[in-house]
């Protein structure tokens, strides 16, 4: 069978022994086109990277792991170009084919991750998450992802996009394996022991959430004997997700200029022309605006940090605002949606929070779900609360 270069990539390895038998022995992984491996080159979605840049002279600490605990790996996978999109859409290379939605975008920028293990060629992924490339590629093809606490897990020997928020992250079918894979890789502080019992849903997030979802989710809990609670911490602060769209956008767009504008300046024109367009308004935000973003930025991570711990119990929200977006929608109307879900995916995102996507199968929306949000390295209780709420669920997987 031919390789699908729309979700792994050429340049290889194809493929990676484990080193010794380990708790990983018989699963297989892939990895997105961002993490190092020795000896090859790591293309980061774009064929102009590909052949401007050396083989890397390390290998990712993720990958080494999980090779080193039995797991065998089956490929490097494809990203959206520089991971600096979340429609899984790649112009050099292909969309892959999302499992869950074949007419619709796969999500992005861990697209090829999220493709390959919804398809069954991989038992779980690594890929990154700096806006939302590991959640929303989750949402989109129904399985679970984690991005964990900013930190959490090692992102040495990988490219960075804007490191203030990039994230290494998981994504998985089913959720012990991807309980069993973040326990072994996790480098981040002890969790706080204290078992959470609690889900609070704030009313900013009620309307994207909608019916289908939250009816959903009020079964699991009532199955799972789990009190979810309602409020408006969110509604009533000086917090919009319109501002924290921008707000994000505005730090990570100045960030990527600085970390790679002699690159983008010279091979620019070799991306496709939607990121290009992100990248020309980057150019233009000046060091007066990202200063005062930084500071709203550290004015609103302090406070989401704070409320969420001080509440005593996890977040719910809807991880996108519905259901994958079609392959034929036009580039202004995804644009807008973009700013749309970035308003979502911004909360954990700005804040370093951990952040794990729910799948709920058989939506009539189409393939969604919601997201547990924690306090900072209460990663743990995530994984925790989503397996009560599957156990009494007959999504359980």
């Amino acid at each position: 069978m031919s390789m699908d270069t729309r979700i792994f990539c050429q340049q290889g390895p194809m493929h990676l022994l484990p080193h010794h038998a380990g708790c990983l022995s018989g699963f297989r992984f892939v990895f997105k086109d961002l993490f190092d491996v020795a000896g090859y080159v790591t293309g980061a979605g774009n064929p102009q990277w590909l052949v401007t840049h050396e083989p890397a002279q390390a290998t990712s600490p993720l990958i080494e792991a999980l090779l080193a605990h039995g797991a065998e790996c089956v490929g490097r996978v494809q990203t959206d170009e520089l991971a600096y999109s979340l429609n899984g859409q790649n112009i050099h290379y292909g969309t892959p084919v999302n499992p869950a939605a074949p007419e619709c975008i796969p999500g992005g920028s861990s697209s090829g991750s999220a493709v390959a293990v919804a398809g069954g060629l991989a038992d779980f992924a690594i890929g990154t998450d700096t806006g939302g490339s590991i959640r929303v590629p989750a949402s989109y093809t129904n399985i679970y992802g984690l991005r964990p606490t900013h930190g959490g897990l090692s992102l040495q020997a990988a490219f960075e996009l804007a490191g203030r928020f990039d994230t290494a992250g998981l994504l998985a079918t089913h959720l012990d394996v991807l309980n069993k894979v973040f326990h072994l890789l996790y480098q981040g502080k002890d969790a706080p022991t204290a078992s959470l019992t609690t889900l609070y849903l704030d009313d900013a997030f009620v309307d994207l959430l909608g019916r289908e979802r939250q009816q959903r989710l009020q079964a699991w809990c009532d199955a799972a004997g789990v009190s979810l609670t309602r409020g408006s911490l969110c509604l009533a602060s000086d917090w919009d997700s319109q501002q924290l769209s921008e707000l994000f956008r505005v730090i990570q767009g100045y960030d990527i200029i600085q970390n790679h504008g002699p690159w983008l300046q010279r091979y620019g024109q070799s991306l496709d022309p939607a990121i290009l367009a992100r990248v020309e308004w980057a150019r233009c935000i000046t060091q007066e605006h990202y200063q005062q973003a930084l500071e709203q930025y550290h004015a609103f991570a302090q406070w989401l940090q704070s409320v969420i711990f001080s509440s005593g119990s996890l977040w719910v929200l809807p991880t996108t605002p519905g259901g994958p977006p079609s392959l034929t929608l036009e580039p202004e109307a995804l644009a807008t949606y973009r700013s749309q879900l970035m308003g979502l995916t911004a909360y954990a995102g700005l804040a370093g929070l951990p952040q794990l996507h729910i799948p709920m199968p058989e939506l009539a929306l189409g393939p969604a779900g919601i997201s547990l949000l924690g306090a900072p390295y209460q990663d743990a209780q995530l994984l925790s609360m989503a397996a009560k709420l599957q156990a009494g669920s007959s999504d359980d997987r």
